[in-house]
């Protein structure tokens, strides 16, 4: 039995707000556009709203939920999904290997030119992602379903992430350990 998989985004959508080509293959594209829907997307709405939506796509979006999916879940999920694209149009799993795609218009671009390229769509994705929170946070009334979740996942207002752990839990002999890996002496 086949999985059917709801589409936040088409791929004539992605390629009409970015700067993905028309000839890119849609059977490239929706995979993609899946994975980021779930890791980026998923996490924001929760799972009772993310489904609504699903059910919205299946019919005909309408009012406040076409406003979500049109004004800002749609521009998040295209910036994070060309984010996550560029690594597969680079590189593809053939037969027995992994190949770097080349043609006879350009030259192929190198690691440190996609990198910039993810950064940049990354941080688009994440500009828009916050405006989704922030429309979010001001129309909870406007989607009973982003407070409603009772299982699956909540949802998030947590955007941006700095990699860098902050946590303030550190007792003494963890401070006392840090402080002399610092070289700091005459620890109390």
């Amino acid at each position: 039995m086949a999985t059917t998989h709801t589409l936040l985004i088409s791929a004539d959508t992605l390629k009409r707000n970015t700067t993905i080509s028309q000839s890119v293959d849609e059977d490239l594209i929706h995979p993609v556009i899946l994975i980021s829907q779930d890791r980026y997307i998923l996490p924001i709405l929760g799972t009772d709203l993310f489904e609504k939506l699903q059910t919205e796509i299946a019919g005909t979006p309408s009012g406040v939920y076409l406003t979500l999916l049109k004004d800002y879940v749609a521009k998040c999920l295209c910036q994070f999904t060309l984010a996550t694209l560029y690594p597969v149009l680079r590189l593809r799993a053939v037969n027995h290997s992994v190949v770097s795609m080349n043609n006879e218009q350009g030259s192929s671009a190198s690691h440190d030119d996609i990198q910039r390229l993810i950064d940049g769509a990354t941080d688009m994705g994440e500009f828009y992602r916050q405006r989704l929170i922030s429309y979010l946070q001001d129309n909870t009334s406007s989607f009973p379903e982003y407070s409603s979740n009772t299982d699956g996942m909540s949802p998030t207002t947590r955007n941006y992430y700095s990699g860098i752990n902050m946590d303030t839990t550190i007792d003494d002999r963890n401070l006392k350990s840090l402080l002399s890996a610092m070289g700091v002496k005459n620890i109390c």
